[in-house]
C-alpha cells in the first residue's frame, strides 16, 4: 500500500506543485551520498566530487561533518532531482531503456487505439433528449424465426392506447422518394414519421422547425426535413431553403427545417416526412410495416415496460388470433439499438487488447527485475549511507512513471497513426450490416485521460514487484551478494519466473483466440454464397409509386423488359436478369404460405419464406444452379398459371420424403387463397451474409407480380465496375428520369458485407502476434538473465567435467519448465475466453481441440527459440574464464 501512496502523492505533486517536508533531511542525503560515489567513479577528488554533488541538488549548505536541509524544498524541485536521476539511469542502460518503452508504448497504443473506438461506438453521449428512457417496440414470432420485425399499424394502436407505460409512443416507415429539379434525379432515402416520433427524440432542427400535429394528417400539407448531409450536397448549405417548394416522386413539398449534423436515427437517412396515418389504418393488423419508438415514463424499468406490453399483445392476440397468434413485444433500449451487431465484437477485442496490455506490463516487470538485480549494489550503498527504504521506493516510483510516462506517450502516437485503419470496423455504404455509421474516431480529451489512467496503471502493474523486491534488501546481504558477483537468489528467480509463465499464459489465450477468429473468417469466406458473385454488376433502384403505381402493373413489366434487354445488348454483357431483393443488399420481404391441404396452424401464424421476384434470366445471370424442374420462361406471364419455384432448403423442410414438383403453395391467406403451382427447385443462396442463416425463398416471375424495388444484374466479360455507366445509360435511355440507388459489382457488395469480421481477424491476429513477440522478448531476457548470473556455477559445472551439451539441456530444460507451466495455465484461461466469442464465430467449435493444440505448440516453439540463444551462450562459456570474473 505505501507503493499506491507514494505514487499518488507524486501524481499529485505533479499536477498540484504542494510542498513536502517529511523525510527531506534523509532523501537529500541519500542523493548527495550516491551522486558523489558516482562522481568519484567518474575521476574527480573527493573534494570535486562532493562539491558537483552538493552543486547538483541544492537548496542545502554544507557544515564541516554533515549537511544542512533547508526546510520547504518544493515537491516538484525534488521530483526534478530524482526524474534527472531516472534519466541517467535509462541513459546507463539503453538496451533496457528501448525495449521497456517500445513494449510500453505497443501495449498502451493498442489498449487506447481500441477504447478511442469503444468510447466513440458505446460510450458517447447520444444525441438525443433523455435516451435512457427510448425504446424501440418490435414485434417477434418464433414459428417465423424469433427475430425482431416491424408491427402492424393495429398493434401500434391498442398498445398506446392500453399499455400506459409510455409517455409516448410513435410509429414510422420506410419513405423513399425521388428527388427531381435539383440536377440528376436522386433517390433518398426517406423515413415516414410522426410528430411525437420527433418529439420522442427531442433534437430541435438547426433551420426552421419541425412539422406539428396538425400537419402530420392525412389532410395536412406536403412539408419534409432534410438531413445535413442532403443540405450541403443537394443545395448547396442554402440558409434559404426553409419555406421552399422541391420535388418529390412528382409532388411539390414544402421544406419546413434542416436537421443537425449527425442526426440520422434511424440509419442513413436523408429526408423525414410526415407519416400521415389515416385512421383507417390503425384498424389493420395484416401488413407489419410499422417501426415504433417509445419513451418509457419517468420510474418505468425495461422489465416491467416489456411486461406490461406483452400483456397487452396476449389479448391482441386471442382477438386477432390469424394475425397475432403467438407474437410478443421485444423493447431494444435506444444505445443497444443504435450500437447493432458491434457491441460484443467490441468489447471481446477490448478484452483482447487488455490481455497485450498485461504481457506489456509483465514484460516489463520481467526487464526490471533483471535490472533492479544489478542494482543491488546501489540500494545497498544508498541504505548503509542513511536513506530511508520510503524514500528509496519514492525513486524507484518516479522511475516507473518516468517509464510509463515515456512508453505512454509512444502510445498514444501509435493509437494516433493505427486510427484510420480501425475505420473499417464500420463501412458506411453496407445496408446489409446492423452497425452504426461512423466516419471519424476521434482522439479527443476522454481518450487522453484514459490513456494517461492507464499509463499510471501500467507504472504500478509493472513496477510494484520490481520495487517492493528492491525495498527488502538488506544492506549487508547486498553487499556480500555483491562480492560474490551478484548471484541472484532463489527468490529473486521465482519472481522472474512467475513472470515469464504469466506472459507465457496470457499469450497463448490470445493466441487461441486468434486461432479460432482467423479459422472461423476462414470458413465465412470459402462459405458457399450459392452464386457466384464474381463478374456480375448490379444496379438497385426503385421505381417511383407516381409514375409507376400498383394500379398499372403493365408499366412495370414494360420497364423492366424493355431495360433487360438494352442491357442484354451491351458489349462485353453475357446476360442480365431481374430481382427484388438482391442479395446482400439489406432488403428482403417474407410472404406467408400454406401447402394445399394444409390447416392453418393453431395460433395463426403459417410459416413463411423469403419473397424473391425475378425475370427468367436472373438464375442463369448469377449462376444461381436449378436442381429440378423448370426456370421460368417468357411464357409465364399475367393471366396465365402462376408458377413459382422454391429453394432446397424449403423444399428438404416442407415437402421431406415428396417431390415439390407440382405441389401448390397458397402465398395469400386461409380466407383469400393465392395459389401458385412449384415448377422447380433452385439451390440455396445465401441472401443475407455468408455467416448467416438460409431461410426458405419462394421464387416468382416479375411478369406475374411487378414490384416497386428492383435489382438489374449483370454477368460481364470483363471488370463489371468498369460497365456502371454504360448500364445506367443503357437504364436511362428507357426513363431517364429514374436515378440508381447503387451501382456495385457483387463480389464487392459480398466482401463488404464481411467488414467486420475482417477487421476483427485482422485486429486478433495482430494482437496475438504482439503477445507472442513480448512473450519471446521476456523469455529471451530472462533467460539471458540466468545466463549472466549463472555464469561462474556455469563455469564451475564445466571445471568438474559437465559437456557443453549438459549445460545446454541444462538451460533449455529451464526455459521449457516455464513455458509448459505457463501453457498449462494458459490453457485453462483460453478455455474460459473462447466461451465469450461463441458470436464471432462460424462453423467453428469455441473447444477446437486442434487450434488449442498448434497454439500450444507454436507457443512452445517460439519460447525454445527465445531460449536456445542464451543457452547456446551458457554452454560456450570458457570455465577458467568464469571462475576467474569476479
Amino acid at each position: 500500500m505505501e507503493f499506491i501512496r507514494i505514487l499518488a502523492s507524486r501524481i499529485r505533486a505533479l499536477w498540484s506543485g504542494q510542498r513536502l517536508d517529511d523525510d527531506l533531511d534523509e532523501e537529500l542525503r541519500t542523493h548527495i551520498a550516491f551522486a558523489t560515489e558516482e562522481n568519484l567513479k567518474g575521476g574527480m577528488t573527493e573534494q570535486q566530487a562532493r562539491t558537483a554533488a552538493l552543486k547538483e541538488f541544492g537548496g542545502m549548505t554544507q557544515t564541516k561533518e554533515s549537511y544542512r536541509v533547508v526546510r520547504g524544498l518544493p515537491v516538484l524541485e525534488t521530483l526534478a532531482n530524482d526524474l534527472r536521476f531516472g534519466l541517467r539511469q535509462l541513459v546507463k542502460a539503453p538496451a533496457f531503456a528501448l525495449t521497456a518503452i517500445l513494449t510500453l508504448a505497443l501495449g498502451i497504443g493498442a489498449t487506447t487505439a481500441i477504447f478511442s473506438v469503444v468510447k466513440a461506438v458505446l460510450l458517447a453521449p447520444l444525441p438525443y433528449k433523455d435516451p435512457g428512457r427510448i425504446v424501440a417496440v418490435w414485434t417477434a414470432n418464433a414459428a417465423q424465426g424469433g427475430q425482431p420485425l416491424p408491427s402492424s399499424a393495429g398493434d401500434f394502436a391498442i398498445w398506446k392506447q392500453r399499455s400506459g407505460v409510455f409517455e409516448d409512443l410513435a410509429p414510422s416507415y420506410d419513405n423513399e422518394q425521388t428527388l427531381t429539379g435539383q440536377g440528376a434525379p436522386q433517390l433518398l432515402i426517406g423515413y415516414a414519421v410522426s410528430a411525437s416520433y420527433l418529439r420522442i427524440l427531442g433534437v430541435p432542427p438547426q433551420l426552421g422547425r419541425l412539422y406539428t400535429d396538425q400537419e402530420d394528417s392525412p389532410q395536412g400539407p406536403k412539408v419534409a426535413l432534410l438531413s445535413d448531409r442532403l443540405w450541403r450536397t443537394t443545395f448547396h448549405s442554402n440558409p434559404g431553403i426553409v419555406d421552399k417548394s422541391i420535388t418529390l416522386d412528382g409532388v411539390a413539398y414544402t421544406v419546413l427545417g434542416v436537421m443537425p449534423r449527425g442526426f440520422d436515427y434511424p440509419t442513413t437517412v436523408e429526408i423525414w416526412t410526415p407519416s400521415a396515418m389515416a385512421a383507417s389504418a390503425y384498424d389493420d393488423f395484416n401488413n407489419p410495416y410499422v417501426r415504433i419508438l417509445g419513451r418509457l415514463r419517468p420510474g418505468v424499468t425495461l422489465a416491467e415496460a416489456q411486461k406490461t406490453l406483452n400483456d397487452v399483445e396476449a389479448l391482441v392476440a386471442a382477438a386477432h388470433p390469424q394475425t397475432d397468434g403467438g407474437n410478443r413485444v421485444v423493447l431494444v433500449p435506444l444505445r443497444e439499438q443504435l450500437d447493432g451487431d458491434i457491441r460484443k465484437p467490441l468489447l471481446i477485442l477490448m478484452g483482447a487488447v487488455g490481455l497485450v496490455l498485461l504481457i506489456a506490463c509483465a514484460n516489463t516487470a520481467g526487464l526490471a527485475l533483471a535490472r533492479n538485480a544489478e542494482r543491488q549494489k546501489e540500494i545497498a550503498v544508498r541504505l548503509a549511507l542513511g536513506a530511508t527504504r520510503r524514500r528509496l521506493l519514492g525513486q524507484f516510483v518516479t522511475e516507473s512513471l518516468l517509464l510509463a510516462a515515456i512508453g505512454g506517450a509512444g502510445g498514444v502516437l501509435l493509437a494516433l497513426a493505427g486510427n484510420r485503419f480501425l475505420l473499417r470496423l464500420f463501412p458506411t455504404d453496407v445496408a446489409n450490416l446492423n452497425i452504426p455509421k461512423v466516419t471519424e474516431i476521434p482522439i479527443d480529451r476522454g481518450v487522453f485521460l484514459f490513456a494517461f489512467a492507464i499509463t499510471v496503471l501500467t507504472a504500478f502493474l509493472f513496477g510494484i514487484v520490481p520495487v517492493l523486491k528492491a525495498m527488502r534488501t538488506e544492506a549487508g546481504a547486498a553487499m556480500k551478494d555483491s562480492a560474490r558477483g551478484s548471484t541472484a537468489t532463489r527468490r529473486s528467480n521465482r519472481s522472474r519466473s512467475a513472470v515469464v509463465v504469466s506472459e507465457v499464459a496470457l499469450s497463448l489465450m490470445l493466441l487461441t483466440g486468434a486461432g479460432l477468429v482467423v479459422a472461423s473468417f476462414q470458413k465465412v469466406l470459402n462459405a458457399d454464397l450459392g452464386f457466384q458473385p464474381d463478374h456480375v454488376l448490379s444496379l438497385q433502384l426503385f421505381l417511383p409509386i407516381d409514375r409507376y403505381p400498383s394500379t398499372d402493373p403493365e408499366k412495370r413489366r414494360q420497364f423492366v423488359e424493355a431495360v433487360e434487354k438494352r442491357l442484354s445488348a451491351l458489349p462485353g454483357v453475357k446476360s442480365a436478369g431481374t430481382i427484388n431483393f438482391l442479395p446482400m443488399s439489406g432488403f428482403w420481404g417474407t410472404s406467408s404460405f400454406l401447402l394445399r391441404g394444409q390447416a392453418a396452424p393453431k395460433n395463426g401464424q403459417a410459416p413463411e419464406a423469403d419473397d424473391r421476384i425475378v425475370t427468367p434470366g436472373y438464375l442463369p445471370t448469377m449462376q444461381i444452379p436449378l436442381l429440378r424442374g423448370r426456370n421460368f420462361t417468357d411464357a409465364d406471364r399475367a393471366g396465365g398459371l402462376q408458377v413459382a419455384m422454391i429453394n432446397q432448403t424449403m423444399a428438404g423442410h416442407f415437402f421431406a420424403g415428396q417431390d415439390p414438383i407440382g405441389q401448390e403453395l397458397n402465398l395469400g391467406s386461409a380466407d383469400k387463397p393465392d395459389w401458385w403451382q412449384i415448377v422447380g427447385v433452385t439451390g440455396d443462396v445465401k441472401a443475407f451474409g455468408q455467416d448467416q442463416a438460409t431461410h426458405a425463398d419462394v421464387y416468382r416471375p416479375f411478369d406475374q407480380r411487378p414490384f416497386p424495388l428492383v435489382a438489374f444484374t449483370l454477368r460481364t466479360k470483363t471488370d463489371p465496375a468498369s460497365m456502371v455507366k454504360s448500364a445506367e445509360h443503357a437504364m436511362w435511355s428507357v426513363d431517364p428520369n429514374l436515378p440508381v440507388l447503387k451501382a456495385i459489382p457483387m463480389d464487392l457488395l459480398a466482401s463488404q458485407t464481411l467488414a467486420v469480421r475482417r477487421a476483427s481477424s485482422a485486429l486478433f491476429s495482430a494482437f496475438a502476434v504482439l503477445a507472442l513477440v513480448l512473450a519471446c522478448i521476456g523469455i529471451y531476457g530472462v533467460m539471458a538473465y540466468a545466463v549472466a548470473q549463472r555464469r561462474q556455477e556455469i563455469g564451475l559445472r564445466m571445471a568438474l567435467g559437465a559437456r557443453r551439451g549438459d549445460v545446454l539441456r541444462l538451460m533449455m530444460g529451464l526455459g521449457l519448465r516455464l513455458t509448459l507451466s505457463g501453457v498449462v495455465i494458459g490453457l485453462v484461461g483460453a478455455f474460459a475466453l473462447t466461451r465469450l466469442m461463441t458470436s464471432l464465430l462460424f462453423e467453428v467449435n469455441a473447444m477446437n481441440p486442434l487450434i488449442f493444440s498448434i497454439a500450444a505448440m507454436v507457443l512452445v516453439a517460439v519460447a525454445m527459440a527465445a531460449s536456445y540463444l542464451p543457452s547456446r551462450r551458457a554452454a560456450s562459456i570458457e570455465p577458467m574464464q568464469a571462475l576467474r570474473t569476479e
